[in-house]
């Protein structure tokens, strides 16, 4: 079995409680003027951050084809080039309203942070998660490769729904996923994406926002986002029952990571 790690606290929780420090102000205008300083340089690039809608479906497919699948740790371990299933996820998630992308001065797309909402109760969306009929039928590499995903997230203990059991939350906001382009040159776009998905999130009311991932890349952004570390799967010990790993061309420092971030702050 894989070492694994994890923590109780859902939302996590500031270690000054509900106590303000005169710190905290300080950090609070820091952080403002930081996020001013952001905007700016995006803007003078003439990169913009919009809502994902319907129509843009296939373009964000397209996008995730060339940047996502070709470096995604689970698409190289199974030579994944396309995934249907995948596919149908990235349109339900958009219809929900709180996907973002980033556009650059020719409206190309060159970073996406795709989420869904799931709401307490809403069986119907609950067994439409849990059952698949093109998925049951399906034995391609990119089947083997969610397989062995289902199995990496029960390790983890990331259930969207199974938050709901005795936590006080009636609405969460579950990533899908974040990418941005390969040939992108500026630094912080994955940052923006998650900040803007947290502000299309929180219009909804969403109150805790859950992310599961083998990017070191995203983990960090993540991290430095404020989001709370739940539970870790190392991955070089994350291996079947004959003792073979799963993932290919994963070293001792690859983990698998659960985070979520409290958005009712």
């Amino acid at each position: 079995m894989p070492k694994s790690s994890s923590s109780s606290d859902i939302g996590g929780k500031n270690s000054s409680g509900h106590e303000h420090h005169f710190g905290d102000g300080l950090r609070e205008k820091t952080g403002q003027l930081l996020q001013k300083i952001s905007d700016n340089i995006f803007a003078s690039a003439g990169i913009k951050f919009i809502r994902v809608e319907p129509e843009h479906t296939e373009l964000v497919i397209q996008f995730l084809n060339c940047n996502f699948l070709p470096y995604d740790l689970l698409g190289l371990s199974f030579g994944v080039t396309e995934d249907k299933v995948l596919n149908n996820a990235v349109e339900d998630s958009i219809k929900d309203g709180i996907s973002v992308m980033a556009t650059d001065q020719k409206g190309d797309i060159i970073g996406v942070h795709l989420a869904s909402i799931y709401r307490r109760g809403d069986w119907m969306k609950k067994i439409g998660t849990s059952i698949s009929i093109s998925a049951a039928f399906d034995w391609s590499n990119a089947a083997q490769a969610r397989e062995v995903n289902d199995k990496l997230s029960k390790l983890l203990g990331y259930d969207v729904w199974g938050v709901f059991d005795g936590q006080d939350c009636q609405i969460v906001a579950g990533d899908l996923l974040l990418c941005t382009s390969k040939e992108s040159p500026f630094i912080g776009l994955g940052s923006e994406l998650v900040r803007q998905g947290e502000i299309a999130a929180k219009e909804e009311e969403c109150d805790l926002a859950l992310c599961m991932t083998t990017d070191s890349h995203t983990q960090s952004i993540l991290h430095d986002s404020g989001y709370t570390l739940r539970s870790v799967v190392v991955l070089c010990d994350f291996k079947d029952e004959e003792g073979n790993p799963y993932l290919k061309n994963v070293d001792e420092d690859s983990s698998a990571r659960f985070l979520c971030k409290n958005l009712r702050h």
